[in-house]
């Protein structure tokens, strides 16, 4: 059984083989235009996103939530049920704790010695103070170092250095793009 689109099939293989490009050029089109347009069936969209929704999409979304939030810090039982369960009940737990925590604070002063508390309590504050110091002196240091880095570009010589090799180092790229684009070629190696 011949279709009719054998014909059109037959001149174009014809023009090929003669070799005459218009006429070949006009066969092709003309045998791309009668072939019959094909669209897909309707509803075709709809079963594709049907197929392609998640199950669940509430508790995928709540457990990719809770993925980027902990990444790899939080162990991978926070991810399920029980695990989400036991730190609420951990934190109701925490809370609850927090009176006993006061109370217990509160009555240390009273259950340790001043001649134990207060040797302390200077230790701690000379602690805290060299801290401090040492956190002084290396912000000094970083400042007297910004200092001394931005200085020279204040003055206009040394701007006009940074200029100039601003300027070489312009020149200087314009120049190896001439000579990388005039020796570009496809061959590697030179022919013997």
């Amino acid at each position: 059984m011949k279709r009719p689109d054998d014909d059109l099939l037959d001149r174009w293989l014809r023009a090929e083989g003669s070799g005459n490009e218009d006429e070949a050029e006009a066969a092709l089109t003309a045998l791309f235009s009668a072939l019959p347009l094909r669209a897909p069936a309707a509803g075709f969209a709809d079963r594709v996103l049907l197929a392609a929704r998640p199950a669940h999409p509430r508790r995928n979304r709540a457990r990719s939530a809770v993925r980027s939030w902990a990444g790899s810090l939080l162990p991978a039982f926070l991810g399920s049920t029980w695990g989400r369960a036991g730190l609420a009940f951990g934190l109701v737990l925490a809370a609850l704790g927090l009176p006993f925590l006061r109370a217990a604070l509160l009555s240390l002063p009273g259950a340790l010695p001043p001649d134990l508390l207060l040797p302390a309590a200077a230790h701690a504050l000379i602690e805290a103070s060299g801290w401090l110091l040492s956190l002084l002196r290396l912000g000094g240091w970083f400042a007297a170092l910004s200092r001394s880095l931005l200085t020279p570009f204040e003055s206009p010589t040394v701007a006009a250095a940074l200029g100039a090799c601003l300027l070489v180092s312009a020149l200087a790229l314009r120049l190896l793009h001439d000579v990388i684009h005039r020796e570009r070629n496809w061959t590697y190696v030179d022919p013997i």
